[in-house]
């Protein structure tokens, strides 16, 4: 105990020397934790020291990991660049299109088998073809860069709507009391808890009760910082039980907080606000999108899955090009392990069209019995990697930390002890208690076989502001140093050892 405990002092005075010498180079302006626009520079994370037996997972680099995830994102520009008002690597769209050839060229470059896309045709989808949003008050008009409309959004009249604004604080029913909003524009404030896949309006039933009481339309402000716009729908009329379950077939939109605030100063300030809006939306109907599929072949006819979905709103880099980055990774380190080092296959799967509803793991939950037959492990990359932040007055302060993340483990106990070791030894933060059910791409197969992921939803999430400079590199790579060391160490256990079965360690509530 006594000559461990030596070592352990030893490498903490060579690791703080080596830190302290790096520092003492540096200018006093290269210090600083963050770049020029504000985001923390990636040689700012602090790594943890890593035991002599799990270093050769270090050779997966974060720096070149973000090249890769710049190169997903170079795709989303060239659908900005073309002058698309809804912009990313949107599903169905030849974006979305040119992922997946990206993708193919990829696996084709490492040598995968049995490389092909598995097209899906995707329902009818909306597509917002052109909008207008524009406030006024005391004979000024007013616009915002912020504002986009909300998804599936019905559409204004040709014409458009002119329409009193009322702010109805955050759109609980004490909100509401008192209050007519028929045939008005109803403008909320809502929370993020954490972000736009858990905001109060939705989840507290703002959206559903400006529905129910006749507004004309729905407005949501949403945030308590900065200035995000956001993609993110209305919710269900049934929301909070405001009301049966069913459509919200009343235009709406979303806008960033600073420009919700100042509007709601407006009629703070006793100010008559009124809205023009105007919403033109395309349905569209044969549209595609597509698994991309390649093996890496492995000693046995059992394989190990790792997907990550391919789609994403704007930069969409944090969702889900951080994924991405992770499967590719992957995909580069055991391309160097021999064959004959590899107990299984490992199955790589770019998947499709999770924003539409995730026809990709949802055909291989619905064939489960044939195409899971043999998969030992799943492993979801999607959302991996995001600075931490702290709110302060109106702005979010970033960290030179990565966020934790959500985490599951569907399996045995011997599957929980070498995921949660894995990160661990690499320094992946997560939220104590473990996530009731599997969210994303994953949740509908999550069950269907023994599986893991990490996986964080930030208010960035489906914003404008999803961009590389929010993901570090050592995020990147402790995830996907870790995701190296669990597919190593599940291939020692038979398949049967790792199914899901009587478990003694707490599993947050499950």
């Amino acid at each position: 105990m006594t000559q461990r405990r030596s070592t352990i002092v030893m490498r903490a005075v060579v690791a703080a020397g080596l830190i302290a010498a790096a520092w003492s180079s540096l200018t006093a302006q290269d210090r600083r934790l963050l770049d020029a626009n504000g985001y923390v520079r990636d040689d700012a994370y602090p790594r943890p020291l890593v035991p002599a037996a799990d270093q050769k997972y270090l050779k997966i680099d974060g720096l070149k990991m973000k090249d890769t995830l710049k190169e997903v994102v170079a795709i989303s520009y060239r659908s900005r660049d073309d002058g698309n008002k809804y912009w990313g690597r949107i599903a169905g769209t030849k974006y979305e299109a040119m992922m997946h050839d990206w993708v193919e060229a990829r696996f084709k470059k490492y040598g995968l088998q049995d490389v092909h896309r598995q097209p899906f045709t995707l329902p009818t989808q909306w597509f917002p073809t052109d909008w207008d949003y524009t406030f006024t008050a005391g004979g000024k008009s007013y616009t915002f860069k912020s504002i986009n409309p909300a998804l599936d959004s019905v559409a204004t009249p040709a014409a458009g709507l002119d329409l009193d604004v009322v702010w109805v604080g955050t759109g609980t029913a004490a909100d509401y009391a008192g209050r007519d909003v028929k045939g008005k524009a109803v403008l909320i404030h809502s929370i993020p808890e954490p972000g736009s896949m858990g905001h109060t309006a939705q989840f507290e039933g703002g959206m559903a009760r400006a529905f129910q009481k006749g507004a004309a339309a729905v407005g949501v402000v949403y945030g308590i910082s900065d200035n995000f716009a956001i993609w993110q729908a209305l919710g269900n009329a049934g929301d909070a039980g405001v009301a049966p379950r069913g459509s919200i077939t009343i235009p709406g939109f979303y806008m960033g907080y600073n420009d919700g605030k100042f509007i709601r100063d407006l009629i703070g300030a006793g100010q008559q606000v009124k809205l023009k809006m105007r919403l033109s939306v395309e349905h569209r109907d044969g549209l595609t999108s597509s698994n991309v599929w390649g093996t890496l072949p492995g000693r046995t006819d059992e394989n190990i899955m790792v997907i990550a979905h391919q789609d994403g709103y704007y930069e969409a880099s944090l969702d889900n090009a951080s994924g991405q980055s992770v499967m590719m990774a992957l995909l580069d380190y055991f391309s160097q392990v021999p064959k004959d080092q590899r107990r299984r296959s490992i199955t790589f799967v770019a998947t499709a069209g999770h924003h539409v509803g995730s026809p990709g793991t949802r055909w291989m939950h619905d064939n489960r019995a044939t195409v899971l037959a043999k998969t030992a492990l799943m492993i979801n990359c999607e959302h991996v990697s995001v600075s931490d932040t702290k709110y302060w007055q109106g702005t979010m302060r970033k960290a030179n930390v990565v966020a934790p993340r959500r985490w599951w483990v569907n399996g045995s106990e011997k599957l929980f002890d070498t995921a949660l070791k894995s990160y661990g030894v690499f320094g992946v933060g997560l939220i104590a208690d473990m996530d009731s059910t599997a969210s994303g791409d994953m949740g509908v197969v999550a069950k269907d076989i023994p599986s893991i992921q990490i996986i964080r939803s930030p208010v960035t999430k489906h914003t404008d502001d999803d961009k590389p400079e929010w993901v570090p590199a050592a995020g990147l790579e402790a995830v996907a140093r870790s995701y190296a060391r669990i597919i190593d160490e599940v291939n020692k256990f038979d398949r049967s050892e790792l199914m899901p079965g009587a478990r003694t360690t707490p599993t947050g509530g499950r």
